[in-house]
C-alpha cells in the first residue's frame, strides 16, 4: 500500500505494467512515462511479471512549472505525461529509465530551468511548500505569515496552491503533519511514546491524532507496528511508505 507524502512522481515503467487498487477501482498502467499526483487516499500496487518501475520525485511547486495542466483534478490519479506536458514526454520517451538515468534527470533539471524564468507564481508556491513544510503543525500561525508575505487574499492564495499543488494549503499540511508522525513512529526509539510523538506534532492527546490519522489515510497508526509493515526511513529519497 502507498500512503502519499505530499510529492509528485515521476513514473518511468518497462516491463508488463502494473495495477493499482483504491476504492474498489482497478486500473492498469503498461509500459511508458506517467506522473503520479497527490495522494490523501492510500493506493495498493501490483507489479506484473517483469516489471521495473524507476521514480523521480518532484518538489509540489517544481510541477506547476512544467505544465499549466490543473492539479487539482490529478488527485489520487496517475495520468500519462504527455496529457500533461508533451514536448517533456517526447523528450524524455527515447531514454531508457536503467541505462539512461543521467540523461533523464539532466533533461528534467534543464526543462525547468527554463520552464521557471517564464512561468508565474511558482516562487509563491515554492515559498508556500517550504512555510508548511515547517509550520505544519500550526497552520494558522503558517497561512498568516504567507498571507503576510505575499500580500495576496486567502482565496487567491488557495486557488493558486490547489491548481499547482493538487491540494489547498490546509490539506498539504495535514498530509505532511501525518507523514513525518508517520516516519518517526516507525524508526522511533523504545523508549519514545505514541503520546510524546502526537504531543510533538500537534495534538495534545493521542485519541485526537488517532482519530484524525484513521479518517485521513483510513486506518490506526497501530497498524504501522506490524512487522510485516515497510515504511522508509525519512533519509531515503524514495518516500513513499509501502505497507
Amino acid at each position: 500500500m502507498l500512503v502519499g507524502d505530499g510529492r509528485f512522481e515521476l513514473a518511468f515503467v518497462i516491463g508488463n505494467g502494473y495495477r493499482t487498487f483504491r476504492n474498489n477501482k482497478i486500473e492498469t498502467f503498461s509500459k511508458g512515462i506517467y506522473l503520479g499526483g497527490q495522494m490523501n487516499k492510500p493506493l495498493d500496487v501490483e507489479l506484473l511479471p517483469e516489471t521495473h518501475i524507476t521514480f523521480i520525485k518532484l518538489e509540489p511547486w517544481a510541477v506547476g512549472i512544467l505544465s499549466g495542466f490543473n492539479f487539482k483534478e490529478s488527485l489520487n490519479e496517475t495520468v500519462p505525461l504527455k496529457e500533461v506536458n508533451r514536448k517533456l514526454y517526447n523528450k524524455l520517451a527515447p531514454f531508457h529509465p536503467i541505462t539512461q538515468f543521467d540523461k533523464i534527470i539532466q533533461t528534467v533539471n534543464s526543462v525547468l530551468d527554463d520552464h521557471s524564468k517564464s512561468t508565474k507564481d511558482w516562487e509563491l508556491i515554492r515559498y508556500g511548500c517550504m512555510l508548511l513544510d515547517i509550520d505544519y503543525t500550526d497552520f494558522k500561525s503558517a497561512k498568516n505569515k504567507l498571507l503576510s508575505a505575499l500580500d495576496l487574499s486567502s482565496r487567491t492564495i488557495e486557488t493558486k496552491f490547489a491548481k499547482s499543488v493538487g491540494l489547498t494549503p490546509q490539506q498539504y499540511a495535514i498530509g505532511i503533519r501525518f507523514r513525518k508522525f508517520t516516519e518517526e513512529l516507525k524508526y522511533a526509539k523504545n523508549d519514545q511514546l505514541l503520546t510524546d510523538l502526537a504531543y510533538k506534532h500537534g495534538y495534545y492527546d493521542q485519541s485526537h491524532l488517532n482519530q484524525d490519522f484513521k479518517q485521513y489515510w483510513g486506518f490506526s497508526p497501530k497498524k504501522l507496528a506490524d512487522n510485516k509493515t515497510f515504511i522508509t526511513n525519512e533519509k531515503e529519497p524514495f518516500r513513499y511508505y509501502t505497507i
